[in-house]
Formats: structure tokens, sequence, C-alpha cells
């Protein structure tokens, strides 16, 4: 690029040089806030299945411990409970980004973009029944069980469990009931057993298990039946670790569990799944008479784990988070690694054009000084050994003249350029001194 060039490009800096930097500034900010390291979302939204089941109360811990972090929470039910929160997860188009699953809806499919984050806790296997004399699955041949509508996993464990206690499934008379519903025809002796997939807490299992006049069946041969279905667990069930007054149960039950799992999208900012993380700590760490104290949350999951909470668990998070509350870790990693890195960039970028000016004009400068230099010397060589050379020197200098009289040079450089024309001017005499002798 010609000096000329360079001084008209100088001379229009703020348009074509310090605009286009600060519009790029601000582009690469927004790209970074974007992109790079988006905030968060400041609401979540839980899918918890019936209104009035297990999971609506866990959701409502949830809420009160997120909103407590900044994170409002809202809560999605279904009245029927047919789009269950497996379901809406999987459906693209469905508002829910969290929610709570058994592990017998486990599916290793990547593509169904579902992913645990951990599990939070317990759901046994429960049957119950109103026949004092039903003591074993064995006996519940030829009568009313509820467990749900066929293909749902209650009705595939309790198939399974029947089987496991040589009763066909045609040997029973399956209703599609389940819930409270089932569990008030129960009390209503209208039905005969019924199976339940639930939490302690549950409101079914929390009706049945203290109502009079119900009774709770184990499971025999637990370890068989988990050796052929690994999502389901077995654990003793103490007598009395209901109610201890009441002897609720009244003996030891051996029974089956699988995990509670808390699950989100796989496109959830890991921010939020680390707030999730943290809320399920301070909610499922305590003991109850299903877990013992810091049980859950567990990370083995019979859903594929996130990347995110595999770091959590082994203790792997931002360091930022470790410090400051939520919302502030994540604007000061915003800035610390986009905002203010960028805008360093930009005010290097803004010094660094005068002094790349300054450069070039240096450059200018100094090449006339090095030919004025040159001339001096031949100056002097000149005059005592070919007098007659001198003008031609005498051209030369009128045309460095000329070209440094042309300079369109900033008038912060003006004193240098200045200083150079006197230089020129000395030599001028010089030179003609020199030829006039």
């Amino acid at each position: 690029m010609t000096s000329g060039a360079m001084i008209r490009i100088y001379r229009q800096r703020w348009g074509l040089c310090y605009l286009p930097i600060v519009l790029i500034t601000v582009l690469a900010i927004w790209a970074c806030a974007h992109w790079l390291f988006p905030l968060p979302p400041r609401s979540v939204t839980l899918a918890v299945g019936v209104s009035n089941g297990g999971y609506a109360q866990i959701a409502q811990q949830y809420r009160d411990e997120l909103e407590r972090r900044g994170i409002a929470v809202d809560i999605v039910t279904s009245p029927d409970g047919a789009l269950g929160p497996v379901q809406r997860l999987a459906a693209p188009g469905d508002s829910s980004q969290a929610g709570f699953a058994h592990g017998l809806l486990a599916t290793q499919d990547p593509a169904s973009g579902i992913q645990a984050l951990a599990v939070i806790g317990k759901q046994p296997v429960w049957v119950f029944t109103h026949h004092s004399g039903v003591i074993g699955l064995q006996l519940l041949r030829n009568l009313k069980v509820a467990a749900g509508p066929a293909g749902a996993s209650t009705r595939q464990v309790a198939v399974q469990l029947l089987g496991q206690a040589q009763v066909k499934p045609s040997e029973v008379s399956w209703l599609e009931s389940g819930g409270l519903p089932a569990a008030n025809e129960l009390l209503e002796r209208r039905i005969d057993a019924m199976f339940v997939i639930g939490s302690g807490d549950s409101p079914t299992v929390r009706l049945l298990s203290r109502s009079p006049g119900i009774y709770m069946l184990g499971v025999e041969r637990a370890n068989a039946l988990t050796a052929r279905e690994p999502r389901l667990q077995p654990f003793v069930l103490p007598q009395g670790s209901i109610e201890l007054r009441s002897d609720i149960p009244p003996r030891d039950l051996t029974m089956l569990y699988t995990g509670t799992h808390l699950l989100v999208r796989t496109a959830m900012h890991p921010a939020l799944q680390r707030a999730l993380l943290d809320t399920a700590t301070d909610t499922h760490s305590v003991p109850t008479f299903l877990q013992r104290q810091n049980e859950y949350p567990d990370y083995q999951c019979d859903f594929p784990l996130s990347p995110t909470a595999m770091l959590y668990a082994n203790g792997q998070r931002p360091m930022l988070e470790r410090a400051l509350p939520y919302w502030w870790a994540q604007l000061a990693e915003l800035l610390l690694f986009a905002v203010l890195p960028v805008i360093a960039i930009a005010i290097a970028a803004l010094v660094w054009i005068p002094q790349l000016f300054s450069l070039r004009v240096d450059a200018v400068l100094a090449h006339y000084y090095g030919e004025l230099n040159f001339l001096q010397n031949d100056l002097e060589a000149f005059a005592s050994e070919s007098p007659m050379k001198l003008k031609g020197l005498l051209v030369k200098l009128d045309q460095m003249e000329q070209e440094v009289a042309s300079l369109d040079l900033p008038n912060r450089f003006s004193d240098r350029w200045y200083t150079l024309r006197e230089h020129l001017v000395a030599a001028r005499e010089r030179l003609l001194t020199l030829r006039s002798r």
C-alpha cells in the first residue's frame, strides 16, 4: 500500500477502521452470548403426570428450591395421566424441559432426546389386597386385579410377578384402572388386589398402606426376577418401618423397586442441569423409611446419563459456581471468558491502528532522510572529485523537495514534515555554495 493510500485511510479512520471495529466487537459479544457462553433460561417446565401423584409432590419441592435460586418453575400435569413425563419430553413440540419417571420406562436410544441427571429415590412395586388370607401372589389367581392399562409398565411388572408365582395372565381378571381411583375401588371391595409403582410418599401408597383392612404382599424369589429384569432391584421393607406404632408392615417384606429418575432434554443448558442436581441433592439426601442418609442422588441410571451429570458426580463444575450464587456465576462466566477478552482485543486494535499509521509515516520520513543522507555524502565527494556532477545532485534534490512538499500528512506530523523540509533547504544551500566556488 502506498503512503498516499495509507494517509487517505488515516484521514477517514473513523469510518473505515474505528466504526467497523466497534460493530465487529458488538457482534462478537452477541455471538458469544448466544452460542459460546449463552446464559441459562430463567425458568424451567417440569412434567409430572397426574396432578395428585407422587411426582407432583416432588415437583412442588423442586419449585421451592429452584425459586430460591432465582429460577421460575412451571409444573405441567396430565389430567387423565395418558401423557406421562417421558412422552412429553420425547415430543419436540412440548414445552416440558424436565420431568420424573421410573426406570422401567427407560430407553437407551440417544435419538429419544432424553437423558437422566440422577436417580433420586426408590419406587417400589406395591401389591395391596383386602383379603387377609392372601399371603402370596399365587393366591391372586381368579381374582380381580387392577394394574393399569394393558402395555403399561405396571401391568408388565404385575404379569412378571404373577408369572414368577406360577399364575398365568389369563387366570386373572385385569382392570385398567390405577392410582387413587383404583385405590378407592379396593377400599370399597370392588376389586381384590392392586399393583402400584410409586414412592412411599405417593398419595396412593400413603392411603392404602395406612388403611385398616388393607394388606401388603411381598415377592418370593425376587432375585430370580431381577436377573431377568435388571431395572428392578430387591430390597427388604422392615417390619414397622412405615409406622412403628401401628406396626406397618406387620412383618419384613421382600419387595422390588425401580429407580425414580430425574430426566431432562439433551438440549437443556448445563448450568440449569447443575441447578437441578443441586436441588436434587438438597431434596433427596435426607433419610426416609425407604432410603439411607445421602443414598440419593445416585448416578447409576437406567436412562442414558447426561454428560453434565457425569462431571457433577465426579465433583467437576465451573469454579465460579462454587464461589458465586447461581445467576452471578453465569454472568461472571460470560463477562470473564467472552465480553472482557473481546473488548480487550477491540481496544488493542483501536490503539494499534494509530500506531500502524505512525509507523508507516515514520517509514516514509525515514526514507527521505536516508535519501538526504546519501545525497549529502555524494555532495562532499563530488565537490572535491567531480564538481560537474553537482548539477545532477541538484536535480535529485529538487525532485525530493517536490515529493516532500506534496506529502499530505496528518496535522500531528506537521512538525516533522517542516523539519524535513528545513533539512532539504539546508542541503540546497550547501549544494549551491559548493557550485559557486
